[in-house]
């Protein structure tokens, strides 16, 4: 057993907190088109992924604050991995400000 798990959690924050905006974003986005939000539904969207950016960029900025320096690839790896889903949360998540939302 780890004797601090901080940067095993750490390791697994951004990915998840990813995984929760796309589920957030693909509710939102089918909600909006069998509901009939219009106006609204853009506007939903495009909050949500503000926040969900704003989220992974939070999780990205902390992690090398909160790392343990007593593991050092782990907790190297846990600051790179919270990069990478902070760049591919926007990435992923940017159609969702322009593209159609229901066909």
């Amino acid at each position: 057993m780890i004797r601090n798990q901080r940067p095993l959690l750490l390791l697994i924050a951004g990915f998840t907190a990813w995984a929760l905006a796309f589920s957030a974003l693909y509710a939102i986005q089918a909600l909006g088109c069998v509901y009939n939000w219009l106006g609204a539904h853009r506007a939903m969207l495009i909050t949500a992924y503000a926040i969900s950016v704003l989220a992974l960029a939070a999780i990205a900025l902390l992690t090398p604050k909160l790392t343990d320096p007593s593991m050092p690839t782990l907790s190297q790896s846990a600051i790179w991995a919270n990069w990478a889903a902070l760049f591919s949360g926007v990435l992923v998540f940017l159609p969702v400000t322009f593209a159609s939302t229901c066909l």
